[in-house]
């Protein structure tokens, strides 16, 4: 039985019957008209799950240029650093000062997969370092660089690329649209996972990429919208006086009532 069976045996309807997990540390949204029961649910979280060991409540939306909610502790051990494993990579963090998606990691593999041997790869909005990790791991490409902001991020992102055993990774603390000058004309690939403010960067993306390169563009959109950002990407790129082809759309995850993640690949020549 799932959460939400669990406690409707027990009489508390309207339960959550899922939660995200980073490594050992439950991160679950609890309806207000439940508050008063949520340290019985995050008991039950435990009980259902014995690799649990921390169950922390949403208690605020995601706000600021860092992306980050309040937690508060319901079950479990007081703390918020854990290492959580994905792909055979394995990410240490602070769950409180770093943003992380674990929902994510079928589209970290699904892009890794498309780079090639020899690719000089880009990560703007690196968090730390799932995308850069994971695609040096898993494939051949001859380096790979991550921009984040954050400097709790990349503390960690530079912790995990020493976990990983990896030596062709690099970590920079910084805002994109400064540090992604020294990289213009000298990227195969660029990744840009922030879909919510991601498309304000799309310039500097395109700058980074040598002829026929290729941006992994991220945004939030219903399926009705979607006319619009292809249109966006070809007039970002045609400031810059370059051509942008759109090779794959791909719904990637639900965001919201009929609304989307999405992911545009597009090579610009």
């Amino acid at each position: 039985m799932n959460l939400k069976q669990v406690l409707e045996k027990r009489g508390i309807k309207g339960a959550p019957k899922s939660f995200d997990q980073i490594g050992d540390i439950a991160i679950i949204e609890i309806p207000d008209k439940l508050k008063n029961y949520e340290k019985i649910i995050g008991q039950t979280v435990l009980d259902l799950h014995k690799n649990i060991r921390t169950v922390l409540k949403k208690a605020s939306p995601r706000t600021g240029k860092y992306r980050l909610r309040k937690l508060k502790l319901i079950a479990g051990v007081n703390k918020s650093i854990t290492e959580h494993k994905e792909s055979g990579c394995s990410f240490l963090l602070n769950v409180r000062t770093c943003y992380f998606s674990p929902r994510e990691g079928t589209e970290r593999i699904r892009v890794a997969e498309k780079v090639r041997k020899g690719e000089y790869v880009m990560v703007f909005f690196a968090g730390v370092g799932p995308f850069p990790i994971i695609i040096s791991k898993k494939t051949k490409a001859s380096g790979v660089v991550g921009i984040e902001l954050n400097p709790a991020c990349v503390r960690y992102f530079r912790r995990n690329i020493v976990l990983n055993k990896l030596t062709n990774v690099r970590a920079i603390q910084g805002d994109v649209q400064k540090v992604a000058k020294e990289f213009y004309g000298s990227c195969d690939r660029v990744l840009m996972p922030l879909p919510e403010t991601g498309y304000k960067y799309l310039v500097y993306a395109i700058r980074c990429l040598k002829p026929e390169g290729i941006v992994h563009f991220y945004f939030i959109s219903p399926e009705d919208e979607i006319n619009k950002w292809k249109k966006l990407v070809r007039r970002e790129a045609s400031k810059l006086k370059r051509k942008a082809k759109i090779k794959e759309i791909k719904k990637v995850l639900p965001y919201g009532p009929k609304i989307y993640k999405w992911r545009i690949d597009f090579i610009v020549s």
